[in-house]
């Protein structure tokens, strides 16, 4: 492992693996989960256009991945002794757990201080910049690949800024907050249950669904949505409401037109539709014109 991944790599994987010995297989979980729910969105919104858009869904694949792998890494307990750097802010943020959720070890006791420290001095700005990176160059390269499609593309692609501060924000925050409760429901089960099988099965399945909440909320915060009018089997009916339906919601909630105009018939108030009245045709004008002949 030293050779192939390096030293770094290396004794930050043993040391996760030290801390949870399942650390390869729930981040092995998470990877495929993650992978699928992008995936089967991908197929499910841009159907037979996956042909023409293959770049773009690959590399909304390959960031809703990224993205998912750090922030699993990231907040994964981890056992580390002896290590010393240059900078006083590296040796102190090393003192600081993974998560809020993680145990003291020997040489390392985490108290309530160091665990609010943690989460807001030292995740939160952490993943919103890995969020803003990651979703700079998402931006960017969809961006590029798509100036050379030709027509409408079938998902929306906001702008380069909005990719960046919505994964900024997804990961510092939403994404965070959900892992680092995940972290603590793990820590819980492992803790009360004597049979290894049932921690790792209800974690198992809180994972899985995690990563389908997480992957919905991601496409919220970005604002990636579907074209409607290449949805529809009749561009036509895209944009198109029915018209009994705004009746009768509207009639629920607003006073009838009709109401107020016979209210204001009461009142002396000359009433009207608002539309212009149809003026007689010519052979009613003429007999008009002989009536008041006749009378005079």
């Amino acid at each position: 492992m030293s050779v192939t991944m390096g030293r770094k790599v290396t004794v930050e994987t043993s040391g996760r693996m030290l801390a949870d010995p399942s650390f390869l297989y729930k981040l092995i979980l998470e990877q495929a989960a993650t992978i699928g729910c992008a995936v089967w969105w991908e197929l499910k919104n841009r159907k037979e256009r996956i042909k023409q858009e293959w770049d773009l869904a690959l590399i909304n694949v390959l960031t809703a991945s990224a993205c998912n792998a750090f922030i699993v890494w990231s907040l994964a307990p981890c056992r580390s002794y002896g290590n010393t750097f240059r900078f006083d802010l590296q040796n102190t943020i090393q003192k600081l757990p993974n998560n809020v959720f993680e145990k003291s070890y020997p040489l390392r006791e985490f108290d309530l201080r160091k665990r609010i420290q943690s989460f807001f001095l030292y995740k939160v700005p952490e993943l919103c910049l890995v969020g803003v990176i990651a979703g700079s160059l998402q931006g960017i390269l969809l961006k590029v690949s798509s100036a050379k499609k030709e027509g409408r593309l079938s998902v929306t692609i906001p702008s380069v800024s909005t990719h960046a501060l919505g994964y900024g924000s997804f990961l510092g925050l939403y994404a965070n907050l959900r892992y680092q409760l995940l972290c603590g429901v793990d820590r819980f089960l492992f803790d009360h249950f004597d049979v290894l099988g049932v921690p790792i099965f209800f974690s198992t399945a809180l994972r899985i669904l995690n990563v389908q909440i997480g992957e919905t909320s991601r496409l919220a915060w970005l604002g990636v949505e579907a074209d409607p009018l290449l949805q529809s089997d009749n561009p036509l009916k895209a944009y198109n409401r029915p018209l009994e339906a705004t009746d009768s919601s509207s009639s629920k909630w607003f006073i009838s037109k009709n109401t107020i105009i016979s209210g204001l018939g009461l009142l002396g108030i000359k009433q009207g539709s608002g539309e212009p009245e149809a003026k007689p045709s010519k052979t009613r004008r003429k007999r008009i014109v002989r009536k008041k002949a006749k009378t005079a």
